[in-house]
């Protein structure tokens, strides 16, 4: 009798497993891996001349790829790192230690216009750092990242498949822009952000 139930048992653990390989296999393939962003090569900013750009390398296992460019304005210069940054919790702070050694001895100013964007000054230098994320408005905290993870990426429609293996269930990218001018013009530096943002998020949500 004990045999009976145990064989019982395992066809139909043994049934069950194999439906949802069948089921994997024909509506959830394997997706082919995805390649890395293509961060442009040059940025949509009106009334400014590029001076130079280069691609940024980095030693670091989460960073996929990156550039840096120098922009022109009459006599104002201006800095604009990107980043892409894959399996991230989204903390623009610990970006700043672990890519530029900038560690932040007061707390930046975090405001909010279309998205999350903090502006501090560090060695003379006025900076804008924020997060564009893959879904919903930029971030500049792992917390306001994990947010955007939670109200965008935990659906019906990503469940099924993350079940099957096909897909991650959040999708923990991160393009961190960075602007740094040596003047201390603030509202300069959110001028340029927001001529930025939009095209560079419709870029990177397109993905």
């Amino acid at each position: 009798m004990k045999n009976d139930r145990f064989k019982f048992i395992y066809i139909c653990v043994l049934t069950v497993g194999t439906i949802a390989v069948l089921i994997k296999a024909h509506f959830y393939p394997n997706k082919p891996t995805k390649t890395a962003f293509e961060i442009p090569q040059t940025l949509n900013l009106p009334n400014w001349s590029l001076q130079s750009s280069s691609a940024i390398n980095e030693n670091q296992s989460n960073f996929q790829s990156g550039k840096i460019y120098q922009y022109q304005q009459n006599q104002t210069a201006i800095d604009i790192e990107v980043r892409h940054i894959v399996n991230t919790d989204g903390d623009v702070r610990d970006y700043l230690q672990v890519y530029q050694s900038i560690a932040l001895s007061t707390s930046p100013t975090v405001r909010y216009k279309d998205g999350y964007y903090a502006i501090f000054t560090h060695q003379n230098r006025s900076y804008l750092s924020a997060c564009i994320n893959p879904k919903g408005e930029s971030t500049f905290t792992g917390v306001q990242f994990a947010r955007n993870r939670n109200l965008y990426d935990i659906r019906l429609d990503r469940i099924v498949p993350w079940i099957f293996s096909a897909t991650s269930l959040r999708d923990e990218r991160c393009l961190w822009v960075q602007l740094s001018t040596l003047n201390r013009d603030r509202e300069g530096l959110e001028k340029t952000w927001f001529d930025l943002y939009p095209n560079l998020r419709k870029q990177f949500t397109r993905e």
